[in-house]
């Protein structure tokens, strides 16, 4: 039957290796002689076998003490390493966040999010995965994403939710289309005309097709586009007009394009997940860090005209760095 070792034991012969004396070891380690002496001779009884020889000028250590002492300073040198890793992941450096989002904050929002937070933290792992809205939730639930970003405000009671943002839906045409100088575009205003849908299963296309259907209003719906980013792409090159998110300055900027107030309001939100009881410390630092750059850059991303991002609390995220 194996003896189970003590901590202090081994502390005890790797000072007296180390000193090769068993009162320096007792002043190194603050204890007195007979109590190392005590430690050594019961490690020596754990371990089965003669450890340390007696000289007249002191105790001279045995091949198998030697080889034993190796494995001891395996083990310490693992537990440096562990501290150091333990320290790292404390600060930041290596640690993972894994981001699942659907497409419209995914491929428009979420790069520049990450290109803010990563100037502050550059030793963090990031992965962004663009998903459906249901998978979002999915990848959540199931502890293969950290974070979640929905378009809708629909949540389970399992994770938290913060509403990050909650604007109507406008109406973009091509530039120079007939309809680009109202100040506002109406669901009757668009009767008759080619429009860009979104694909038939995406919950934005039934609240959509909803809304024309209750104004009575019918249009050309041959084209159709499986994200924000096509969509809007559809419509630059003039096959037809469009409602979507709010949230789309960005990729509206780089386009010719033009956005409108939408009447009836279609209200659409961006909403932030996670799961509280398996947060980790750069999860939590990664969502104060995007409620805090949504409050800063708002008019940004939902104005029809962009004005440039303002990146968030760097001074005040990294102070916050500074004291955990």
């Amino acid at each position: 039957m194996t003896t189970k070792l003590k901590v202090r034991q081994v502390e005890a012969f790797r000072a007296v290796m180390q000193l090769g004396s068993m009162t320096l070891a007792s002043e190194q380690l603050g204890v007195s002689q007979p109590a190392i002496s005590r430690l050594i001779s019961d490690f020596q009884e754990a371990v089965g076998y003669k450890l340390f020889t007696r000289k007249r000028h002191g105790i001279l250590p045995t091949e198998d003490a030697w080889r034993l002492y190796q494995e001891v300073e395996n083990v310490f040198t693992g537990l440096d390493e562990l501290s150091r890793r333990a320290a790292a992941i404390k600060n930041l450096e290596i640690s993972h966040i894994r981001i699942s989002a659907v497409s419209v904050s995914g491929s428009n929002l979420l790069p520049q999010v990450i290109a803010d937070f990563v100037k502050i933290y550059q030793g963090v792992k990031i992965t962004l995965d663009i998903s459906r809205h249901d998978r979002v939730l999915e990848t959540l639930l199931s502890r293969r994403a950290d974070v979640g970003i929905i378009s809708g405000s629909d949540f389970t009671d399992d994770l938290t939710r913060v509403a990050l943002s909650q604007r109507p839906a406008i109406c973009i045409l091509p530039e120079g289309h007939f309809l680009a100088d109202r100040p506002v575009i109406k669901a009757k205003d668009l009767a008759g005309l080619p429009f860009v849908s979104f694909p038939h299963d995406a919950n934005f296309r039934f609240r959509v097709d909803n809304l024309f259907e209750r104004a009575g209003v019918e249009r050309d719906l041959r084209i159709e586009g499986g994200t924000h980013e096509s969509v809007c792409n559809l419509v630059a090159v003039g096959l037809g007009v469009s409602i979507i998110s709010p949230f789309t300055a960005l990729l509206r900027s780089r386009l010719p394009i033009v956005a409108r107030p939408f009447q009836p309001d279609l209200n659409l939100e961006i909403g932030l997940l996670w799961d509280e009881s398996h947060m980790s410390s750069a999860t939590r630092l990664f969502t104060e860090f995007m409620i805090d750059w949504f409050k800063k850059n708002e008019e940004a991303i939902c104005t029809l005209e962009p004005p440039p991002l303002r990146p968030a609390g760097v001074h005040q995220l990294r102070r916050h760095a500074a004291q955990s």
